[in-house]
């Protein structure tokens, strides 16, 4: 009997932050809706019991908080996790987060490991997060394995951004390619 994906509601003002979260939730399996601001992530969160919501409130303040706080209170999300995301955290931010009822608080930058680390203790070992049989064990893996016995990260087309193989093509704007930077 198939079982339907995690879903993730995704909530990043920043495309390149958005893309890398859209793309590394989506190979591992999870059904990703990407919302524009917080009223969007409201919407997608009536119309459907997300497992994960990820929201930047860096842009939106008051509002993200706001939005945070009426996910929470719809049903099905008293125990969902809810992770907000800023570019700085103040204690006003910290009280702000925790009265919106977020599950966590998120400092920016982040890694798909940081994110992980940051969920799981919120998680039930039942969790779809953990246990989703496309993936194995689901978030609980690493997002990357390095292989061993790998050259050590060095600057160029050598590096480990390179080797692995699993980093897009970098564009900006329509489609013009950006070179690679080489060192001098």
């Amino acid at each position: 009997m198939p079982t339907s994906p995690p879903i993730v509601i995704i909530v990043e003002p920043a495309a390149m932050i958005s893309d890398v979260l859209r793309v590394e939730f989506s190979r591992l399996g999870f059904a990703v809706l990407l919302a524009a601001n917080g009223k969007e992530a409201e919407e997608y969160a009536a119309r459907t019991l997300a497992n994960l919501v990820v929201m930047d409130v860096t842009e939106m303040k008051l509002s993200g908080y706001a939005a945070c706080a009426r996910i929470r209170r719809q049903s099905g999300y008293a125990t969902r996790p809810i992770v907000l995301t800023a570019s700085q955290i103040s204690p006003q931010d910290t009280a702000a987060a925790e009265k919106a009822g977020a599950t966590v608080l998120l400092a920016k930058p982040y890694s798909m490991s940081d994110l992980v680390r940051a969920v799981s203790p919120h998680l039930s070992a039942d969790d779809p997060l953990l246990t989703h049989p496309s993936r194995g064990m689901g978030m609980a893996e690493p997002a990357q394995q390095w292989r061993s016995g790998q050259k050590p990260w060095r600057f160029g087309d050598e590096s480990g951004l390179s080797r692995n193989g699993s980093i897009l093509n970098v564009v900006r704007g329509v489609g013009k390619r950006i070179p690679l930077i080489r060192a001098s």
